[in-house]
């Protein structure tokens, strides 16, 4: 089939949209008049999305009209939106768990960040040389499904509650994304709770279940039960399955949500959401802490990489032992022993197949039927193409060598086998007009992303669609700065009213006694949609916002606030007049001089006792000779010297008084303190509760400690606090001399 270009659209700048900035850019995009479609680079919250689904058990077939609701987030594995079903049309018979109005869960098996869908196709590469198998090939994203209805049933057996692994309904396939997907139950949930406990070093000082009188039953209800589902995975013949839930992972714990309906019952209601593995484990390649002991294991049960293979012998052997709790998922327990061996035969999995793929014929022919069936779904040919690879095995061995060329090995195959690619490339070299187009195009699709990171403005994101240098030159120079950087750089006057919002709001903090009130009202607000509060406890502190107590910490909050800036502020001075003094007075070059300044500044920022926290703790202690009040401050004066932590001064001090506000502002810090942590720093991973217990529950616990254990806990405290200062003093030292020249640490 011929196709041809379509006629040039007007140039004009538009006119002020009547619908949203980025509808505005999709219509913009359409009215190029391009070959090649446009393809969302995510869902927006009222899109309707139209899919061909299968059922898990049974396996029927329909198609669905999902209404996109919100956008709940994604890493490695996938995106997930939350749904709601506004068509249901079965093609025989109904899909078992799918009804109209209901919420669900859809999983779409491609990052929603290009960054990390290639880190993640790259490691899948490593291990198994072929595309990621979830996303590209129905069997593979069936097996999941599979083994998540057989683990539901088991642990509904383990936990006694059909509840404790989130249900899973139907698998498709999404045009938009080039990417199978699932549909999963939704659960309404939380991550976990802050909860204060002063007798951290016997959290686990039992066996067994929780204990009535836990302190952090939370806390140790989901270590238990992601440690005894761990135990059953194993068990089922699902052992790379369970590092979804090890949890020495450090990043496994967001998997587990508390269901919401268990609020009021601390020790139970933990649900397993995540059965979807992101990242395959090298036996190179340690990504967390638990990888150091998972890679040895798995090298002894011979696999020399990990991912989600299933151990057949010991599943059979678990199902034939379980016969009766199964019975009724006798379809699911055949399907997945024939999409099990056809997902594992479709990738050449050198570490397994080994010289297999030399001698099996057949499993030459499956890898291939792989190899073009990933190709079909991935959009780079079509369905006439993929029939062609089919009849020619030197047509398709070319195609597949030239596929391993790095960057140009996918694109020489889309080229071959997407017409409307080969068209769209065609016009682009032989009609300027159309070339235009199709950069105005590109340039729209970069737009609407920046414009959802919050980099442009409304109007601006519109008035770039026609300045094609304009908008090359903040490429360039700006596409990887911050986006509050960028429009600030871009929009002066948004960088100005920035600035002078943040002015205002800490002088409004400072001087306006409802301003305050109205600021901890929304945090709790925000508490409570999180589940870092009860409602029983957001309704407390809201009743007590006038407490003097609550009064005071709000005024002094707003003090620490005021104090932010001060060690930035400090920081720069010194550097600047380190930089200064050694170009003038030591009469150094530009660049040792730079590196000095640079240097001094830098000591400043990662000093323990900064000049902020010095100007927060010495208000503390204004306040304590003014009131003469000495019990009211005698946790938060000591803390308030130190640097970064000092903001957990007061929350420190509030336990007594309201433990239910401490934690919760103490929780809200240690969550934002770990965001800066590549991977691990996400919202609800162990690094996060690990600096909440160090700054929060560490200190009370050694309080309470001191008042049982005085001797001993003196003399383990001045141990350890000796050895963490001379470790701080040696480092100092050493980087010092390493900086001097006097020491190398590397040839």
């Amino acid at each position: 089939m011929t196709m041809t270009a379509a006629p040039p659209e007007t140039v004009s700048p538009p006119t002020a949209p009547e619908t949203s900035p980025r509808a505005e850019l999709e219509r913009l995009y359409h009215e190029c008049g391009l070959v090649l479609p446009f393809r969302k680079s995510r869902y927006e919250s009222g899109d309707r999305i139209e899919l061909s689904v299968v059922g898990v058990i049974p396996a029927n077939r329909g198609r669905i009209v999902a209404e996109i609701e919100k956008f709940v987030g994604g890493g490695f594995a996938g995106q997930v939106y939350r749904v709601r079903l506004v068509e249901l049309t079965p093609d025989d018979h109904p899909i078992a768990g799918l009804s109209l109005d209901k919420k669900y869960a859809i999983k779409i098996l491609k990052p929603p960040s290009n960054l990390s869908c290639m880190f993640r196709d790259f490691l899948y590469f490593l291990a198994y040389q072929s595309a990621f198998g979830a996303q590209v090939n129905p069997a593979g994203v069936r097996v999941g499904v599979l083994w998540q209805k057989l683990i539901h049933r088991a642990a509904a057996k383990r936990f006694g509650r059909e509840d404790a692994i989130c249900d899973t309904y139907a698998t498709f396939y999404d045009e938009n994304f080039r990417s199978h997907g699932e549909i999963n139950e939704w659960v309404e949930g939380r991550i976990w709770k802050f909860e204060v406990d002063d007798q951290l070093f016997d959290r686990w000082a039992f066996d067994g279940k929780t204990p009535a009188d836990a302190n952090s039953p939370e806390y140790v209800s989901k270590k238990i039960f992601m440690d005894e589902l761990v135990t059953l995975l194993h068990q089922m013949g699902a052992p790379e399955l369970a590092r979804q839930y090890e949890w020495w992972t450090c990043k496994s714990q967001p998997n587990a949500l508390k269901r919401l309906s268990y609020d009021d019952q601390p020790g139970d209601g933990v649900s397993a959401i995540d059965f979807r593995a992101g990242l395959a484990l090298l036996p190179f390649l340690p990504m967390s802490p638990a990888d150091c002991w998972l890679i040895p294991r798995g090298l002894m049960r011979g696999r020399l990489v990990q991912f989600d293979r299933g151990d057949t012998k010991r599943f059979t052997q678990f199902i034939e032992e379980h016969r009766d709790d199964y019975e009724d998922l006798q379809p699911v327990i055949n399907e997945l022993a024939v999409q099990e061996p056809a997902y594992r035969r479709s990738m050449p999995d050198v570490t397994n197949h080994h010289v297999r793929l030399l001698t099996d014929a057949s499993l030459r022919a499956d890898v291939k039927e792989g190899a073009i069936t990933a190709w079909r779904s991935l959009g780079r040919i079509d369905d006439q193409h993929a029939e062609r690879l089919r009849r020619s095995r030197g047509l398709f061995a070319l195609l597949y060598t030239v596929a391993f060329v790095p960057l140009l090995g996918g694109l020489i195959v889309k080229l071959w086998g997407d017409p409307r690619r080969r068209e769209h490339v065609r016009l682009c070299l032989t009609s300027g007009r159309y070339l235009w187009r199709a950069m105005r195009g590109a340039r729209i699709q970069t737009l609407i992303v920046w414009h959802r990171a919050g980099r442009l403005s409304d109007e601006r994101a519109l008035k770039l669609v026609y300045r094609p240098v304009r908008f090359w030159t903040q490429r360039i120079f700006l596409g990887l700065a911050p986006p509050t950087w960028h429009r600030a750089i871009c929009e002066p006057a948004f960088g100005w009213a920035l600035i002078k919002e943040k002015i205002n709001y800490v002088l409004a903090f400072l001087r306006d006694p409802p301003f305050r009130e109205a600021w901890l009202l929304e945090q709790v607000r925000l508490g409570r949609e999180e589940g870092m509060l009860t409602h029983e406890e957001a309704k407390k502190i809201s009743d007590q916002i006038k407490d003097p107590f609550i009064q005071k910490y709000l005024k002094c909050l707003a003090v620490h606030i005021c104090t932010v800036p001060v060690t930035q502020i400090a920081m720069v001075l010194v550097g600047a007049g380190v930089t200064g003094f050694s170009l003038l007075v030591k009469n150094l070059s530009w660049g040792e001089s730079l590196a000095l300044g640079t240097a001094a500044g830098a000591l400043i920022q990662l000093m323990p006792i900064s000049p902020g926290s010095i100007a927060r703790g010495l208000f503390v202690l204004y306040l304590m000779i003014r009131e003469r009040d000495v019990k009211n401050y005698y946790i938060a004066a000591p803390v308030s010297f130190i640097h970064v932590i000092g903001y957990l001064a007061f929350p420190l001090q509030m336990v007594a008084h309201d433990p239910a506000l401490a934690r919760f502002m103490a929780g809200r810090w240690a969550a934002g303190a770990v965001r800066f942590i590549p991977v691990f720093g996400e919202r609800g991973g162990l690094p996060e509760h690990v600096v909440f217990d160090v700054f929060f529950n560490f200190p009370l616990s050694l309080k309470r400690r001191f008042k049982t254990r005085p001797a001993s806990t003196s003399v383990w405290a001045g141990l350890m606090l000796a050895a963490l200062g001379v470790l701080a003093y040696q480092l100092i030292v050493l980087g010092y001399l390493a900086y001097a020249g006097h020491v190398a640490f590397w040839g």
